[in-house]
């Protein structure tokens, strides 16, 4: 296919690399040749030297048949811009970058459809999302989120006195928006059904809406409901984006931030999170604010040694669990030799959703699960299948699959029983390894 990245920085320059691995014909345009020459040295792409945001740059870098054009430079409004021209120059599909949440958030305006560009993407957005995710339960040993974080997936063991245990499924009062997809017991995996009961030490795959998970979780854990002591490193967009997403959870959140300006900035935006103007580097500020005792330690500066010398002093000193942000991703694997326990990388985040726009199979396994027994497939329905336009309550899945949720639209929904797959629809359902022919006639993918 041929590609089009506009922007060599973090996000442009990964991307052409994880693409090029791939065998795609792709030209990078960037306003800076140096970039551009560090790219040509080590891949095998076109570059153009230009203004990003030119209609004549563009349709000399071939945006106009290009299949995809990727929109990844520092700057939103450019790469606005530049996707909706190379949309009208021709080009098949547009994903444009984005650092404001505001242009990914709908409640008042749907960027992408008034300005014809097929995706926004805002990797510091999803990359938070995934680090809050990881926060709010940290007895799962496996963390999934779909569709902009709307429904997510958490594996954890179920606690001997929690309610759950000896009540069958049909029993339990789960949320309406949550399920229990999958039972992983004596080292055996199993789609539930509503006689299903739950044992304690039973390994389950839970999914829920982002506002039903914790109601969902707590009927399967017991365990300390403490308000849990949260130290995050740097106070960038990601920082506060995590520390939102945490505030009406229950967490103690202190902030650390090295500019004052900022630190102030920040007090002001988040009232129930302490700010604190300091460097939790500096052993004196470890020592005096008691960081050794947190449960939790986030490192989110910009700079990914400061990322990696924090976390590895927060380890030493007896944090319970160390979370790391880095912008290198091939720095994540060397993480968890030195004793961080989660590490994240936004740029593979945003190179991972533009791998996904090139694969427009009906069919895709997203992830492999539970040792390699389950796999995660994503299915786009077909107008045929005995799933189609049925009630699932009448769609014989169990023992084999678990629809766990159902995007149309912009809309993603976990479906109850009386819910019904339409044409068109993207379904996540989860099931055995290896089986994906039959799940695609049953949603009668082609």
């Amino acid at each position: 296919m041929k590609i089009v990245i506009c922007g060599a920085g973090e996000v442009g320059a990964y991307a052409s690399e994880v693409l090029d691995r791939r065998g795609e014909s792709i030209t990078v345009v960037d306003s800076s040749a140096e970039r551009l020459r560090s790219l040509e040295e080590n891949l095998d792409i076109r570059t153009l030297v230009g203004n990003c945001g030119r209609a004549d740059v563009l349709a000399e870098a071939g945006c106009g048949t290009a299949g995809l054009v990727v929109l990844a430079t520092d700057n939103d409004e450019v790469n606005l811009l530049a996707a909706t021209i190379a949309k009208r120059l021709g080009a098949q599909r547009v994903v444009a970058r984005v650092h404001d949440f505001a242009y990914i958030d709908q409640s008042e305006i749907d960027y992408s459809e008034a300005l014809g560009i097929d995706r926004l993407i805002c990797p510091e957005h999803s990359t938070a999302l995934a680090i809050a995710s990881t926060l709010r339960n940290p007895a799962a040993t496996a963390v999934e989120s779909f569709a902009r974080g709307q429904v997510q997936m958490e594996q954890f063991d179920v606690d001997a006195g929690a309610d759950a245990v000896g009540k069958t499924l049909s029993e339990l009062a789960l949320p309406t928006q949550a399920r229990l997809a999958a039972v992983q017991r004596n080292g055996k995996s199993f789609i539930p059904d509503g006689s299903t009961t739950i044992q304690a030490a039973d390994s389950v795959f839970l999914v829920a809406t982002r506002d039903s998970l914790d109601q969902a979780r707590s009927l399967l854990r017991s365990g300390d409901f403490r308000r849990r002591r949260v130290v995050i490193m740097g106070g960038n967009r990601m920082a506060a984006w995590v520390c939102q997403l945490l505030e009406r959870s229950g967490y103690s959140i202190r902030l650390f931030e090295r500019d004052r300006a900022r630190a102030e900035e920040l007090a002001a935006e988040l009232e129930s999170v302490t700010v604190l103007n300091a460097d939790p580097i500096d052993a004196t500020v470890f020592n005096e604010e008691r960081i050794g005792d947190a449960d939790d330690f986030v490192a989110m500066v910009d700079d990914d040694e400061d990322n990696i010398i924090g976390g590895v002093l927060a380890r030493s000193r007896g944090v319970g669990r160390v979370v790391t942000l880095v912008q290198r991703a091939d720095y994540l694997d060397v993480l968890y030799d030195i004793g961080v326990d989660r590490a994240f990388s936004p740029k593979l985040v945003a190179a991972r959703q533009i791998e996904e726009l090139l694969d427009r199979s009906p069919l895709r396994t997203l992830t492999n699960l539970a040792r390699g027994q389950l796999d995660l497939f994503r299915v786009v329905a077909g107008e045929s299948g005995r799933a189609i336009g049925t009630r699932l309550r009448n769609v014989k899945l169990t023992p084999d699959w678990s629809v766990i949720a159902v995007q149309r639209g912009e809309e993603t929904m976990v479906p109850g029983a009386e819910d019904a797959v339409a044409p068109g629809d993207t379904v996540l359902v989860l099931g055995p390894h290896g089986r994906g022919d039959e799940l695609a006639a049953i949603f009668g993918a082609k």
